[in-house]
């Protein structure tokens, strides 16, 4: 058996309701208290997102438990492109409408759709998980709400629910 754990990056200090899905944004305060594994849960290697949201969590974690690491830029959140920095609410409706109609297939101004998203997600995984080791991946909402879906054998939905920040949740796989 081997374990795979994926956490989300701890809470951002941002403006409410900006868009920041590439962009490098700072953690709040206090966000090394994230840094915690659970009893039971040995990580032999971390696999994280490079944006240092998510890196500064990964070293932490490293440092604490002597876990090797290393970042992979397919774990990045969803490439938002030209909206990226900008409130949702100051973006044109029309177009976000055009993106809830498709978002596989929509691709947003200077960004990325859905499909792409799904498809660097699903590389990762599929190399992470020939491992058989006990992976702790770090990454974004839009990454693990994918992520989680392909584990747990699911329709795949790019929109929906979003994993709490810092929220881990732990996989058991049987050879």
């Amino acid at each position: 058996m081997f374990q795979i754990g994926l956490i989300r990056h701890p809470p951002v200090n941002v403006p409410k309701g900006l868009c920041y899905g590439h962009s490098d944004v700072p953690l709040q305060e206090s966000w090394q208290d994230y840094a915690v594994l659970p009893n039971g849960f040995h990580v032999d290697h971390i696999f994280s997102s490079p944006a240092l949201r998510c890196f500064d969590l990964t070293r932490e974690f490293a440092k604490r438990y002597q876990i090797s690491y290393q970042s992979d830029a397919r774990l990045l959140e969803f490439d938002f492109g030209e909206w990226e920095g900008k409130l949702w609410d100051h973006l044109p409706k029309e177009l976000i409408d055009e993106w809830a109609k498709d978002p596989w297939g929509w691709q947003i101004p200077g960004g990325e759709n859905g499909q792409a998203l799904l498809k660097r997600v699903t590389e990762v995984w599929d190399e992470i998980k020939q491992l058989r080791q006990n992976i702790l991946i770090v990454s974004h909402g839009g990454p693990l709400r994918l992520l989680r879906q392909i584990v747990q054998n699911q329709q795949v939905e790019l929109l929906g629910p979003l994993p709490d920040f810092g929220a881990l949740e732990i996989f058991n796989f049987y050879d």
